[in-house]
């Protein structure tokens, strides 16, 4: 399961400039209204509209949706526009393809870059399987949601390097992992649940006034109950933020490889996972002559392959929409 897209639908669309560093606040209230609409497609056992699996040595059947839904996110900025409080999602973590909720305070260091500090509340729950290795019977649906805290420091002593640590627990409603047909000592290696570690360095090079590339490496641990869903995952990213005259974009690319603890009693193996993915943001400004108001659309596109069949997953993203800040 990748843990990255539980919540998808709670972005929030704006300015993909706004993923370069340097960007003015302005006091007071503030904040962003949109609407999105697209189309996703998945590939994965973990599809909830497949409530029955015939076989658990091949990957999942496509699933299709199209989504339609208002987002948003408020910010207030002190007087001095050094200091910020926010809920939402983060204008850059949206260019660069990430998404969650978050409540959150921002810092403004002088000529030392700034210090955010977020909780991360998991309000935004998505459904997964009870027990996904369930065969030849109805799968019954459960919840699953993140809750953490992240710490970020964005061009640390005013240098063009960023790092992020963020902390939190992965909680399954009702995890019931192999409760159908293994062993109860099978059963401890497969559950799901656990504490999530994650941290990044990234870089910005300014490659003219317009144009910006960024880079990254992170690394994720996931200290799941059961040895057989534990894993560390190593990541890199590689993106460029394009300024134009009337429209900003931001393309990002990644790739992962997730290695995992112990041995799989379902499938007899330990478990390895190269994920990839690429992702596009892309805002037109004052569409009509309308101020305050944009075009956005978000397109990406992400593969994880499996040593393990089962965990096989791909998934497509392509929306459109308007944006209002004020």
């Amino acid at each position: 399961m990748n843990l990255f897209k539980l919540c998808l639908l709670t972005c929030v669309v704006s300015s993909t400039a706004q993923a370069a560093p340097n960007i003015g606040w302005t006091p007071g209230l503030g904040g962003d209204i949109s609407l999105l609409t697209g189309y996703t497609k998945t590939s994965s056992q973990f599809n909830t509209d497949n409530d029955v699996t015939t076989d658990l040595n091949k990957s999942g059947d496509s699933e299709s949706k199209f989504i339609a839904s208002p987002l948003g996110t408020i910010s207030y900025t002190s007087d001095q526009a050094d200091k910020q409080i926010y809920f939402g999602t983060s204008r850059s973590d949206v260019a660069l393809g990430r998404f969650h909720v978050e409540l959150g305070y921002r810092q403004r260091l002088p000529e030392k870059g700034m210090l955010s500090i977020s909780y991360v509340p998991g309000l935004m729950s998505s459904s997964t399987w009870e027990d996904p290795l369930a065969v030849n019977q109805k799968r019954e649906e459960t919840d699953s949601k993140i809750k953490g805290l992240r710490l970020q420091y964005d061009r640390i002593l005013g240098s063009n390097f960023s790092i992020e640590l963020s902390g939190g627990k992965l909680d399954i409603e009702d995890e019931k992992s192999g409760q159908q047909q293994f062993t109860p000592e099978d059963q401890a290696l497969l559950k799901r649940e656990g504490n999530i570690l994650f941290s990044q360095l990234s870089y910005f090079k300014p490659i003219n006034r317009d144009q910006i590339l960024r880079s990254a490496i992170s690394y994720t641990r996931l200290n799941a109950d059961g040895g057989a869903m534990a894993n560390d995952t190593y990541g890199a990213e590689l993106g460029v933020i394009q300024r134009l005259p009337s429209s900003s974009l931001a393309l990002t690319l990644s790739y992962d490889i997730a290695e995992f603890d112990e041995t799989n009693p379902v499938f007899d193996q330990r478990q390895k996972d190269n994920r990839w993915g690429v992702f596009l943001a892309y805002e037109y400004r004052k569409p009509f002559g309308w101020e305050n108001w944009g075009l956005v659309s978000l397109a990406g596109y992400n593969e994880s392959n499996s040593n393990i069949n089962f965990y096989d997953e791909d998934s497509l993203l392509i929306s459109a929409g308007i944006n209002y800040k004020f």
